[in-house]
């Protein structure tokens, strides 16, 4: 059964995108000796199994610059140092930001640019969290600018401003440490556009 996301925030606009699962969707599946993505009972399933190795998988929305993104997930097998999340405004080339949730409960956002991974914030503490496996948590991105608010089962974690990556496609990722096998599964995933910002009214 599908993970339940929020109701509708403040300033989120038109549904772009809600994720079925379903064959013919558009998400690329398949395995091979390093892990492997697989649909699977309403959601999208991702396993890694070599040690300090990861995966993802695009999903099949056009790119967005101003965004909400707000997906379920959940931890089927994992040890504390492996990490869960999502990729968003991933660029033709590769680069994106990540928001990541690991096993024992603290999340990171990291900007990639090719083969070099910055961290802009975290690892920090994430209250509302349930660490571990097997667990379910929400993740969401507000993307405004060079502005990104991030949240835990709807409570505010982080937020961060880079202005690098301006717009991009959005994806799951699974990380796995030292144990080498790590699995977790994508059982949300719903893309807004964002309302215009208000602007002051002049005065006078």
């Amino acid at each position: 059964m599908a993970t339940s996301v929020a109701d509708v925030p403040t300033g989120a606009g038109e549904l772009m995108f809600e994720a079925r699962f379903a064959a013919g969707e558009g998400w690329v599946v398949g395995s091979d000796t390093g892990g492997g993505a697989s649909l699977s009972e309403g959601s999208l399933v991702l396993a890694v199994s070599l040690p300090n190795a990861s995966r993802f998988v695009l999903a099949p929305t056009p790119p967005q610059a101003d965004f909400l993104l707000e997906a379920g997930l959940r931890a089927s097998l994992c040890s504390a140092a492996d990490e869960i999340g999502i990729l968003f405004r991933v660029t033709p080339a590769g680069d994106h930001y990540r928001f990541t949730l690991d096993c024992q409960g603290e999340v990171r956002v990291t900007r990639v640019v090719g083969t070099g991974a910055v961290l802009l914030a975290g690892p920090t503490d994430a209250p509302s969290a349930f660490p571990g496996s097997p667990a379910e948590n929400r993740l969401a991105v507000l993307g405004r600018g060079d502005t990104f608010s991030l949240l835990v089962n709807d409570d505010p974690v982080l937020e961060v401003r880079d202005p690098l990556l301006t717009s991009g496609q959005f994806g799951f990722f699974v990380r796995s440490a030292s144990q080498g096998q790590t699995t977790a599964s994508l059982t949300a995933f719903r893309l807004r556009a964002l309302l215009p910002a208000a602007t002051p009214s002049p005065s006078g």
